[in-house]
């Protein structure tokens, strides 16, 4: 099996591309091209111009704000089957990335160019309702991103933070204070007062950068208060 066989089955797996032909499939196959980014690697950058259609393959890309003062914001993390600046792409010409995004594993995205993607838009309803569904889930997680940073306090949103990625693989082999407060909208002084202050109240232990929950209900009461 070639090169293209591969990346044709690889398509074939891909949730966005699911209503696709086995044709459509195989001119994306032909056309696109495969990138591999190490965790940490820029992916691409806000303001930039969107010159292609990038797809994430596998792995994550972590969406983010940046400050003037250096300090970052998450937005979104995109994984396997999710299209990167979705929305700029649909609603506007010559398109500009709103934010930028970085691996936060090993990450392979798929590049298609825009031509075709008009052309599958143009021709396929199945393929539209996915991205309008991909749409109205982005909008869903900005509104719960939004009623977070206005409505919970810091305290609140790192007890949250906690419960979800305690048995996430990346959690294991730990996550600076940094990244945590990018994550919460913060910034790290204050995740390292709240992650003392959860220490001293035996809800978790901190063992170098892991941090082991020891009392989720406790955490989870936390996390609820508004």
């Amino acid at each position: 099996m070639n090169e293209k066989q591969d990346l044709l089955q690889m398509l074939g797996q891909v949730a966005v591309f699911s209503a696709l032909s086995e044709e459509d499939l195989r001119h994306i196959a032909q056309t696109c091209v495969l990138h591999t980014y190490s965790a940490g690697e820029m992916v691409f950058f806000e303001k930039d111009e969107i010159a292609s259609v990038l797809v994430v393959y596998a792995g994550d890309v972590a969406v983010f704000k940046r400050a003037a003062d250096g300090r970052e914001q998450i937005l979104s993390h995109l994984r396997a089957g999710e299209i990167v600046s979705v929305v700029p792409l649909v609603l506007h010409q010559n398109a500009c990335h709103a934010a930028s995004g970085r691996a936060a594993t090993t990450t392979q995205i798929l590049s298609i160019t825009p031509r075709l993607f008009e052309a599958l838009c143009a021709k396929n309803a199945a393929f539209n309702r996915i991205l309008l569904e991909h749409l109205a889930g982005k909008l869903e997680q900005l509104s719960e991103l939004a009623a977070s940073l206005s409505l919970q306090s810091a305290r609140s949103r790192l007890a949250a933070f906690l419960i979800k990625h305690a048995d996430q693989p990346r959690q294991s082999a730990g996550i600076t204070q940094e990244e945590i407060a990018a994550e919460i909208g913060t910034v790290r002084e204050i995740v390292a007062r709240l992650l003392r202050d959860f220490s001293q109240l035996g809800w978790l232990k901190r063992e170098r950068q892991r941090l082991i929950l020891i009392n989720k209900a406790a955490l989870e009461e936390e996390a609820r208060r508004w």
